[in-house]
């Protein structure tokens, strides 16, 4: 499907609403689904998603990963 096919089934203005709800729906889905890695390590990321199962939907903080990540690595600093 392209924009003009779709403009002809339902008009220039559903087409650009139609657009309009599926990004809305897209911001969303990022909102609420993907967690924030600003400033994390790609250990402390990998961990978060290997922790996502066990801690089923509980926030983890970015002190809780650093701790695993020193724990898994048995680093003392």
């Amino acid at each position: 499907m392209s924009f003009l096919s779709v403009s002809r089934a339902i008009t220039y203005a559903g087409t650009f609403f139609l657009f309009s709800a599926i990004s809305a729906l897209a911001i969303a889905f990022v909102v609420t689904l993907v967690p924030e890695t600003k400033g994390k390590s790609l250990e402390q990321i990998e961990m978060m998603f290997h922790m996502e199962d066990e801690s089923q939907g509980k926030e983890m903080e970015l002190g809780d990963v650093e701790q695993l990540v020193q724990n898994k690595t048995g680093s003392t600093n």
